[in-house]
């Protein structure tokens, strides 16, 4: 399997190959720049020598154009060996006269003075060169005869210029190439070399230390963000972690006595021979001890999926008037035990999950009746308080201690165990009370004296629909 690239090792690779096309692009257009602007200069040079010779054989006024010596036009010539001028009968026969220059009359043909030549190029084969030619006809006054005048320009330094510059280009692109790589890949390591300390930690981070962190300080801002996500995920991830390892010791702690007296009470049955009557006891409290066991199991499994806020479906448009007096109807029954008188009041909209809401009023009702005294009222007020729906459930039973109002919604946390055991409670009814509250991103608060009346409060957020009705 092949290894895949470093990151470093692509960026460079990348950057290079960028660089390269850059380097071409420029290199192409500063070649097709400069052959131009030479071009335009030998064009410039033809044209204006040509207007000098163009005005000394006008001011040397030959006879003929036979005549015309080449003597007059040699100091015009001279200096300028990339420069040959070839001079043509304009008329019939249309042959050569003579050439000035570095290019002789055997290079130079009469088919040549046949050509109607502006700014013409035309190789020489047998000299080896480029040549850029430029011709004019000059009627001589004396005689009314034309002479044909041809420039030739010599382009060979300008192609050893062109090639020289070509050849040096292509010997440093590869230089800088490697340059431009290296630096990339150099640039590269060094940006993400605080990506070590993601490694390193990555490395060594487990179940059981999840407290460290990745340090932000000093990291580019790409990085510093990703630093502060991971270190948030990782607090998540402790946080979660220890609520599991929490929730575990509590449910060990909290399973441990039923399961104790099970075996207990077994042990001691099986001690000795027993009368059906005493087998049957034994089995009843067993069964007891072991609907004990079950609400706590069933009490558990809602708390995981409270804590599982995805799985909630938070799109019912719950009226809580009618799902508080659903519930009054199901502990109608156990309120009248104790001859307590159950009521709702007011209304309210919401949004959310019904059955969790129910659950969450469930449970305030069912510890409300548990704690209230005999022959008292226990009132639902649903009210609205700003932007917020609340629901209160009061009794008139003892108040809670100041010191436990924060501690009553943890999990398997009891005022008074025994009596809550006693009275089948599990512990747990509140813990689900505030993650559902959590859920619908609302609360729930306590207001208590020691020697009562308790309410509980479950802070809603009312649905659009109800705010716009407000007046």
């Amino acid at each position: 399997m092949i290894k895949p690239l470093s990151l470093s090792l692509r960026i460079g690779l990348s950057v290079s190959i960028l660089g390269s096309a850059l380097i071409l692009l420029i290199f192409s257009q500063s070649w097709l720049t400069l052959r131009s602007q030479l071009e335009i200069i030998a064009e410039s040079k033809l044209e204006q020598k040509l207007r000098q010779i163009e005005h000394s054989i006008t001011e040397s006024k030959p006879s003929s154009a036979s005549s015309l010596r080449s003597h007059v036009l040699v100091d015009l010539i001279t200096g300028h060996p990339d420069l040959t001028l070839a001079a043509c009968n304009a008329g019939p026969p249309q042959d050569l006269l003579f050439t000035i220059g570095t290019i002789s009359s055997q290079v130079i043909t009469d088919s040549l003075c046949l050509e109607n030549l502006n700014f013409h190029e035309k190789r020489f084969s047998d000299l080896g060169i480029n040549a850029m030619m430029i011709s004019s006809t000059l009627l001589i006054a004396s005689s009314d005869e034309s002479l044909k005048l041809i420039i030739i320009s010599n382009r060979s330094d300008d192609e050893e210029l062109l090639n020289a510059y070509r050849n040096s280009t292509m010997v440093a692109i590869p230089l800088f190439l490697m340059i431009i790589g290296f630096g990339a890949w150099w640039i590269a390591q060094r940006g993400l070399a605080p990506l070590n300390n993601f490694r390193n930690l990555a490395s060594v981070i487990t179940t059981y230390d999840l407290n460290r962190r990745v340090p932000s300080s000093g990291l580019p801002v790409e990085l510093k963000e990703l630093a502060d996500n991971i270190n948030v995920m990782l607090g998540r991830l402790e946080n979660g972690v220890q609520h599991l390892s929490d929730f575990s010791d509590d449910l060990a702690h909290e399973l441990r006595s039923p399961i104790t007296n099970l075996m207990g009470k077994a042990q001691v049955a099986l001690s000795r021979d027993r009368t059906s009557l005493q087998y049957k006891e034994t089995l009843e409290s067993c069964v007891e001890e072991l609907g004990r066991i079950s609400r706590i199991v069933s009490d558990m499994l809602y708390l995981a999926q409270t804590l599982q806020s995805e799985t909630a479906n938070l799109s019912d448009r719950i009226h809580l008037s009618q799902e508080a007096k659903r519930v009054v109807n199901l502990f109608s029954i156990m309120a009248e035990d104790k001859n307590i008188m159950l009521t709702v009041q007011g209304d309210g909209v919401i949004v959310g999950d019904r059955l969790m809401v129910q659950r969450a009023i469930s449970n305030l009702l069912s510890n409300a009746i548990r704690h209230a005294s005999h022959h008292s009222n226990i009132p639902i007020l649903i009210e609205r308080q700003g932007q917020s729906i609340v629901l209160s459930v009061t009794n008139d039973g003892p108040g809670i201690p100041e010191e436990h109002t924060e501690a009553i919604f943890k999990r398997f946390y009891r005022v008074d165990s025994g009596r809550s055991r006693d009275e089948g409670g599990t512990g747990l009814g509140l813990s689900i009370v505030r993650s559902t509250m959590q859920i619908h991103q609302g609360s729930v608060t306590v207001q208590t004296d020691p020697a009562g009346p308790t309410t509980f409060q479950l802070w809603f957020r009312s649905s659009s629909t109800e705010q716009n009705n407000q007046p």
